[in-house]
């Protein structure tokens, strides 16, 4: 059984609806939830923590973005109050944390920009404004922009040598190498997906010789090889996240996460409400959908693993619920924990203890 801990919810909800902000969740071994506390804050989508250094940084994803950050406490989640920057770009949706906590990156769907961010020495943003602000470009053919880059997840690698980059709108995954010393980044490698994928996040796995990105649009995952040293990406299959791909129902894949293992591997889908459950093979290269499990809301935007990987969570932002699951760390299988959290428009799921 799992150990509990404390859980951060993102939400979507602007700071004047009721029960915006940033949520702090208190669940035990079995998946049971309790609200600790909301801390008040506009758009605060997703969030992202920095271990070593105790702190949680979230982005708020509204027209004019930014990113704020807020200390750990073992009891009440936070303590004090946030320090605040600018994110540098429109509706950021995603925020991470280099493996050194020296910098945190935001990833902007308004307008495709990629920024990052200078931490200081106590683990919060020590600046106004990034470093840098990098815009991807759209499509393009004949001269005519036919897509609009929308960056909607940046991804150091393990080794923080590299920083990859979904953009939902052009179809591509950026590879950019990262100097921690000046913080900035310099366009390494472009990789260019079928048209009308849509990547949205990645997950590199535990071996470090392949990644995992997940299309939305298309709703599957396209399993690539990763060489950590040379930065270089390469897409290799593509597999269907949902188990019936010619359901005549919309939808839209949103999260995907990786056992600690390596083992397995899990999906959302927004449309079907379901989280997908897939084997792993091959020490890496190989991707098997197993079953799906419904996510027990509406609109499943994100999911998260305890640390023991014993439990998973999932935001399932139309029905203002989190709901809870046991894993079966043998198996891979989900199946339900706890009764759902009223949660207000939840869009992301952190735990930071446990």
């Amino acid at each position: 059984m799992s150990s509990g801990g404390l859980l951060v919810v993102g939400s979507a909800a602007p700071a004047d609806a009721p029960g915006a902000g940033l949520c702090v969740v208190r669940y035990d071994g079995a998946g049971a939830m309790s609200l600790v506390r909301t801390v008040p804050l506009d758009h605060p989508s997703y969030a992202a923590v920095d271990p070593t250094r105790g702190v949680v940084h979230a982005v708020l994803e509204r027209a004019v973005g930014g990113v704020v950050s807020l200390r750990v406490d073992p009891d009440t989640g936070f303590r004090g109050p946030p320090a605040a920057a600018a994110s540098g770009g429109a509706g950021p949706c995603h925020v991470a944390v280099h493996p050194s906590g020296s910098h945190v990156f935001a990833a902007h769907y308004g307008d495709g920009a990629l920024s990052v961010v200078p931490v200081g020495t106590d683990g919060t943003v020590a600046a106004a404004e990034p470093v840098q602000i990098l815009r991807h470009p759209g499509r393009e053919a004949s001269g005519e922009l036919l897509t609009s880059p929308h960056a909607h997840m940046a991804a150091p690698s393990p080794d923080g040598r590299f920083l990859l980059c979904t953009d939902l709108g052009t179809d591509r995954v950026y590879v950019y190498a990262f100097d921690p010393d000046s913080g900035l980044l310099t366009a390494h490698r472009t990789v260019h997906l079928p048209a009308g994928r849509g990547p949205r996040h990645l997950v590199i796995h535990p071996s470090g010789r392949y990644a995992y990105v997940l299309n939305e649009l298309s709703s599957t995952l396209t399993v690539c090889t990763w060489d950590g040293l040379s930065g270089r990406l390469e897409p290799a299959a593509e597999v269907e996240t949902r188990q019936d791909p010619g359901a005549p129902n919309p939808n839209s894949a949103a999260a995907v996460r990786l056992s600690g293992d390596g083992r397995f591997l899990y999906t959302t889908n927004r449309g079907d409400d379901a989280i997908a459950v897939h084997a792993v093979h091959d020490d890496g290269a190989s991707v098997e959908l197993l079953t799906a499990v419904p996510c027990g809301g509406t609109w499943p935007r994100d999911i998260a693993l305890t640390a023991d990987g014993l439990l998973l969570f999932c935001a399932n932002q139309r029905s203002d619920t989190v709901t809870a699951f046991r894993r079966d760390p043998s198996t891979g299988r989900l199946s339900p924990a706890g009764e759902p959290l009223a949660v207000t428009e939840p869009t992301s799921v952190l735990p930071i203890g446990g």
